[in-house]
């Protein structure tokens, strides 16, 4: 057996190094996915999006800024809604609360 076909350096690994690895998504986001009917991708935008708007006024009792997100990334709203009030979020501040849980 000819030492050619081996690398020398046995623990390089070979390939591109990833630049950023993915968050690990919780039990808790993954149910949200499911009953949201959203990607993890989605659910982190939704509950940034949350995050900012509340922080700059109080939340009026409706899902107004939710609506915003779903109708800017055109996300169908009945299965939105209909899975944020399974969760028991009926306005944008208990939306933000299921969406932080995990």
């Amino acid at each position: 057996m000819t030492t050619h076909d081996r690398d020398p350096n046995p623990d390089r690994t070979s390939g591109p190094v990833p630049t950023s690895r993915p968050r690990p998504v919780s039990a808790w986001q993954r149910v949200l996915c499911v009953v949201l009917g959203l990607g993890a991708d989605h659910v982190d935008g939704l509950r940034r999006r949350l995050a900012a708007c509340l922080a700059l006024r109080t939340c009026d009792g409706s899902l107004r800024e939710v609506r915003r997100w779903a109708r800017a990334h055109r996300v169908p709203w009945d299965p939105l809604e209909g899975g944020l009030h399974a969760l028991g979020a009926r306005c944008d501040c208990e939306a933000l609360e299921v969406v932080e849980r995990g």
